[in-house]
C-alpha cells in the first residue's frame, strides 16, 4: 500500500523541517509533498533539504493547494499533515492496518498538543468526541483517505476552508471513517493567537452551519465565505485548521 503525504504551507519556515522529518522517518510513507501557496520565507528550501518534494501551487488556499498537489500523486492513500503537526512514528502502519478492512474509506488520528494546557486538552477531547460520534474529523487530526474514494468523488475538495469537513463527508458517503488511537502532536499556536472561548464557539458555529447546509444539499462551494468569517480578512494562515 503506497501512502503519499501532503503538507500545505505558506511561510512555515519555523516548523516545516520537523513536520517533514516526522513523515520521512515514519516507515511506510512513500513520498512527502509540500504544497506551497507562495511562501516568501525559507519554507520551500528547508522542505526540500528535509526530503520533501515541493509543488509551487498556482492557487492559494489550503484545500486548493492540497487538491493541486494530489493531482500529481500516484498512491493508494493520501495523508494530509499540517505544517504545525508531527506524524506518529508508527502512523503509516496504523493506517495500513486499518485499511485492510475494505469497508473503511479512511479516517484520522487522535490529537495531542505540545506543549499542552487545560484548554488544549479540552480541545483534544472535543476533537475525539466529534470524530468518534459523528465521523467528522478536522485537518489537524491528520486525515487520510483512499485514492479510490477521492477519484470516485471527483478529487480532493478544492476549497479555501471546510475542505477537511467536506473530506469527512466524502469518506462517510463511502463507508465509516476510523479514528486511530495514535496521536498526531500539534502546536497550540492557533489557540494562543485568539481569545479562546470566542475561537471555540466560532469553530463550532461555522462547522455546524456548513454541515446543516450540506444536509440540505447545498453544494460545497469554494469555502470563501467561511474563510472570510474565520480569518476576518487575515489571509496569512492557510496551513492552520479550524
Amino acid at each position: 500500500m503506497k501512502l503519499s503525504a501532503i503538507i500545505p504551507t505558506k511561510n512555515e519556515e519555523s516548523l516545516i523541517e520537523k513536520a517533514v522529518a516526522s513523515l520521512t522517518r515514519a516507515p511506510g510513507i512513500s513520498e512527502v509533498i509540500v504544497a506551497d501557496g507562495g511562501s516568501t520565507d525559507a519554507t520551500c528550501k528547508l522542505a526540500e533539504l528535509a526530503g520533501a518534494r515541493v509543488v509551487h501551487c498556482t492557487q492559494k488556499g489550503r484545500g486548493l493547494q492540497i487538491a493541486e498537489a494530489w493531482q500529481g500523486c500516484q498512491s493508494d492513500v493520501l495523508v494530509v499533515l499540517h505544517a504545525d503537526a508531527l506524524f506518529p512514528r508508527k502512523g503509516a502502519s496504523a493506517i495500513a492496518n486499518a485499511l485492510r478492512k475494505q469497508s473503511i474509506p479512511g479516517g484520522a488520528f487522535s490529537v495531542g498538543f505540545s506543549p499542552s494546557s487545560p484548554r488544549t486538552r479540552f480541545i483534544a477531547r472535543l476533537n475525539h468526541l466529534r470524530a468518534r460520534l459523528l465521523g467528522i474529523s478536522f485537518g489537524d487530526q491528520c486525515q487520510f483517505v483512499r485514492d479510490s474514494v477521492l477519484q470516485k468523488a471527483g478529487g480532493f475538495p478544492a476549497m479555501l476552508l471546510m475542505e477537511d469537513v467536506e473530506l469527512s463527508l466524502i469518506m462517510k458517503k463511502a463507508g465509516k471513517p476510523v479514528l486511530l488511537p495514535e496521536k498526531v502532536w500539534v502546536s497550540p499556536r492557533r489557540w494562543e493567537e485568539v481569545p479562546f472561548a470566542s475561537s471555540v464557539l466560532g469553530v463550532i458555529l461555522l462547522c455546524s452551519t456548513y454541515l446543516f447546509k450540506r444536509l440540505l444539499r447545498h453544494p460545497p462551494g469554494t469555502g470563501q465565505s467561511y474563510y472570510n468569517k474565520y480569518y476576518r480578512d487575515k489571509h496569512d494562515h492557510h496551513s492552520v485548521s479550524p
